[in-house]
């Protein structure tokens, strides 16, 4: 089990079917199927990563980062597209997401990203808290 809470930011099927698959393997998930509804998790959950699709007929994916960013700016974001677009991949790489994943993908990869991300999360806390004692040792 990874360590992880994920909000999936997609319409309603395609979250309900990644839903399925990642809750298999992280601690919790949840689904928020507009901006509005993904901006309120956001602002009253403390989530690890999301899972943003950036091509959703429903809200612009792109201006959704920025407004995210805005209410957390250090939050985690994967995008999803079904649009294999190098311009579109740059614009969301400029606003600071890890990953630009294109549809359809492998769940095994989604996987072994989020995996990754939690490992190098666990570093940095574990890193801050030797820092901390080594601090404290010097007083």
């Amino acid at each position: 089990m990874i360590k992880m809470d994920i909000l999936i930011i997609d319409d309603f099927f395609a979250a309900s079917t990644v839903k399925k698959d990642v809750e298999k393997f992280v601690r919790s998930i949840e689904i928020a199927n507009s901006a509005e509804d993904a901006l309120i998790k956001v602002r009253h959950n403390k989530f690890d990563l999301l899972l943003l699709n950036i091509s959703s007929k429903v809200f612009d994916g792109c201006e959704l980062i920025q407004q995210l960013k805005n209410v957390c700016p250090d939050i985690k974001i994967i995008t999803i597209t079904d649009q294999n677009s190098r311009n579109l991949e740059l614009k969301v790489r400029k606003q600071g997401v890890l990953f630009y994943m294109i549809k359809p993908f492998n769940i095994k990869v989604l996987k072994d990203i989020v995996d990754y991300i939690s490992k190098s999360k666990e570093r940095s806390q574990t890193e801050r808290l030797q820092k901390f004692h080594h601090e404290l040792a010097r007083l």
